[in-house]
């Protein structure tokens, strides 16, 4: 069992988007805080993320945030790794320019930050992509950093989501 997850805000926007709305699956929202808010961990800049949305998402996280752990600055070792990141995507010739300095200014840069120093899962929709020059994704940074990372559904079979 994972001690902790880092959640990516796509996990949390495309779910009330997309896969599982509040009228229509609120069991998956509720379980979520029920069998894992002790262990789901939110930086600030996803929350950042979550709450710009002004809509039934951003209400049910002010309700619900509490419950889980919600980080703000940046200890030393999440700055140290966070620069180790970045030197490395800066070296790496395979990315544009754009994609470094977006990456580097984006939560998924901080939460790959985060996620090295403190040895957490980070959860999220984005895949592993070897070729890809435009966008610099969290997959490939777990992968080049030996991070461990899931995608929604085994995140739900972790923790024992059932709709």
């Amino acid at each position: 069992m994972r001690d902790r997850y880092l959640i990516d805000a796509n996990v949390f926007i495309t779910a009330h988007r997309k896969l599982y709305p509040f009228d229509l699956a609120p069991s998956f929202w509720e379980q979520r805080v029920e069998k894992a808010a002790s262990r789901i961990v939110i930086i600030e800049e996803i929350q950042k993320e979550i709450r710009k949305g002004q809509d039934l998402l951003a209400e049910w996280y002010e309700r619900e945030c509490y419950k889980f752990t919600v980080l703000g600055i940046p200890e030393p070792e999440v700055i140290a790794a966070y620069r180790m990141i970045i030197n490395s995507i800066n070296a790496n010739g395979q990315y544009t320019a754009l994609a470094k300095r977006e990456f580097a200014s984006s939560a998924d840069s901080w939460l790959c930050a985060y996620g090295l120093a403190f040895e957490g899962t980070i959860v999220t929709l984005e895949t592993y992509d070897a070729g890809i020059k435009n966008r610099v994704k969290i997959p490939n940074v777990c992968r080049k950093f030996e991070i461990d990372y899931i995608d929604l559904l085994q995140f739900m079979r972790e923790i024992g989501i059932k709709l």
